[in-house]
């Protein structure tokens, strides 16, 4: 466990465990699935980033992951898709821009 701890005289007075920060950012590059409810995102250099989803990370597939590659008039467009889903697409690998929050997907979109 990581924790600051402040001491008078050589005798701990308080320690206060330090939480994991998780990573922030926009990645775009493939998904790969390592485990439930956990995935990697790969950069253009090959860099992989992992990520962790939750009840509320949004999931939007334009073919991918679920939905339809005709967003033009009159097509699908992006369509809400399920963990179960995404866990299928992953294991199989595909592009998408994915958005994470101390550690946490909030949005993924396929690249189609």
């Amino acid at each position: 466990m990581n924790a600051d701890v402040e001491m008078t005289n050589g005798i701990a007075t308080l320690v206060s465990e330090r939480r994991a920060k998780g990573v922030n950012g926009t990645w775009f590059g493939n998904v790969s699935y390592l485990a439930p409810g956990k995935y990697t995102v790969s950069d253009l250099k090959g860099t992989e980033q992992q990520f962790f989803v939750a009840e509320d990370t949004e999931i939007w597939g334009y073919g991918d992951i679920c939905g339809d590659t005709n967003t033009g008039e009159g097509g699908q467009g992006g369509t809400q898709c399920t963990e179960a889903e995404l866990e299928t697409a992953a294991k199989k690998g595909f592009s998408a821009e994915v958005v994470i929050s101390n550690g946490i997907a909030t949005t993924i979109r396929d690249d189609h």
